[in-house]
């Protein structure tokens, strides 16, 4: 994470996330703590035809994404008013990524910073088992840090940019959420 403007917005957003969820900024750095690879593929058994390992791994995967996308959205709802303590982020976040976001919120928080603006995703899963997924994105980022007292952007103030994202989502009783986020500043092509 980067500290700054839009660095700074994307870091407490990303932590989601730490999303780094993202998805974490607030006058620290952006991103979140480093992922791991999770690389264990679906395990498939010969024996049971490919459309029902289909069927099974389709909702997986619909339910990884919202996930993420749910993680996001707590990060992007926390920023507006710089709250760690948005239950949001519990129900969308686990350890380590819960408490990076958390600490960059509360210094956000602290400095009389909020933010503004969006996070346009397009997520894919490059990675799944059982109980782990793995996530890239291309996020568009429009947000920026703002003091909550003026509205004035806290500078380096930097132009949208499409930022880097690699997340490792944990599946937590029966509800998949963000462990670890990584969000790399203005890395990736929009829309990949």
């Amino acid at each position: 994470m980067q500290s700054g403007g839009r660095g700074i917005q994307s870091a407490s957003i990303a932590a989601a996330l730490s999303l780094s969820l993202v998805l974490s900024a607030c006058g620290s750095t952006r991103g979140g703590a480093p992922s791991t690879t999770g690389t264990k593929a679906p395990v498939a058994s010969t024996s049971i035809p490919a459309t029902t390992t289909t069927t099974t791994l389709v909702p997986t995967s619909v339910a990884v994404l919202s996930a993420y996308r749910a993680g996001w959205a707590a990060f992007e709802h926390a920023l507006t008013t710089a709250n760690p303590s948005d239950p949001e982020l519990a129900a969308t976040m686990v350890e380590p990524q819960l408490q990076s976001v958390k600490a960059n919120l509360f210094a956000d928080k602290r400095a009389g910073m909020v933010a503004r603006g969006t996070f346009t995703l397009h997520p894919k899963i490059t990675a799944l088992s059982a109980t782990t997924a793995t996530v890239v994105d291309c996020a568009h980022s429009t947000a920026e840090l703002i003091y909550a007292t003026t509205g004035k952007p806290v500078p380096p103030v930097t132009p949208p940019e499409n930022d880097g994202v690699r997340a490792t989502l944990v599946l937590s009783g029966s509800t998949w959420k963000v462990s670890k986020q990584t969000v790399t500043d203005g890395t990736c092509a929009p829309g990949s």
